[in-house]
Formats: structure tokens, sequence, C-alpha cells
């Protein structure tokens, strides 16, 4: 059997995802401008690249790809010095490449899984749908052969 509607294994919303992805987002920036200049000038990227991949999790690997790429062209122009300037030095492009390749793989295979996941659920409520309608079948074949005979 070949399942064609895997992709969309989500059970949320795009305003349900995108409101969370907003809410991690802002959550994220307060408790890193509280932490001050110190703590998130070296940790710039890792917190929004955990949330990305817990939105993966959740929602799927477009919102968490597009929250990705979003909240590192902002954090690196906030949160890297020269702050407001969006540059990348090499030890802060060897950085960034090293947090998205880990956030990346994160993502893709949290998306494979879950896509197998919700394959292997699907393939499960129509095994169980088969069987009750042979079940049915099979009841109203023996009810009329009561009848007949």
């Amino acid at each position: 059997m070949v399942i064609h509607n895997a992709k969309n294994w989500s059970i949320y919303s795009a305003w349900e995802s995108i409101s969370c992805a907003l809410a991690s987002f802002v959550c994220i920036t307060f408790v890193m401008l509280l932490q001050g200049p110190g703590f998130y000038s070296v940790h710039p990227y890792k917190f929004y690249f955990f949330a990305a991949t817990l939105l993966a999790y959740f929602f799927g690997y477009r919102l968490a790809s597009t929250y990705v790429v979003l909240t590192t062209i902002f954090a690196n122009l906030y949160f890297v010095p020269p702050f407001g300037i969006f540059t990348l030095t090499l030890d802060e492009f060897e950085r960034f490449l090293i947090n998205l390749l880990f956030g990346s793989v994160a993502i893709i295979l949290i998306e494979i899984l879950q896509r197998e996941r919700y394959k292997s659920k699907l393939l499960l409520l129509v095994s169980n749908s088969r069987y009750l309608i042979l079940l049915h079948r099979e009841n109203r074949l023996l009810n009329e052969i009561k009848k007949n005979t």
C-alpha cells in the first residue's frame, strides 16, 4: 500500500504553530537579554536551534527551517558583536556553520521519523477499518445463511 499523505502528519493548525514559534522566540530573546552580553555573545544560536528542533518535532520541518533562518539573522544582528551589523568573521562563521549543521541534521531526522510514525499510524488505522469491514461482511453473510436455513 502506498501512503500519499504522510507528509501532513502534524495535527496542529498553521496559526497554532506560528503562535508557538513566536512565543518561543520571544521567551528565548527575553531570557538571553536578561543574561547579558557576556552570555548571549557566546551562545547566540544554540537556544534558537534547540527551539527549532522542538518545533520540528511538534509542527514539521517547514516551520523549523523558517524559524532557523529568521532567528539566525536576528541573533547575528543583535547578539553577535558588533551589534546591529550583519558580519561573519571566520570564527563566527565556523560557530554558525557547526550550529546550523547540527540543527539541520536534527530537524531532518525528526521529520523523517515523524513521517514514518505517522505512516505506520495510518496503516494501523486502515488495517483496523479493513478488519471491521470484513467482520461486518462475514456477520451479514452468517445472518443471511441462518435466515435461509
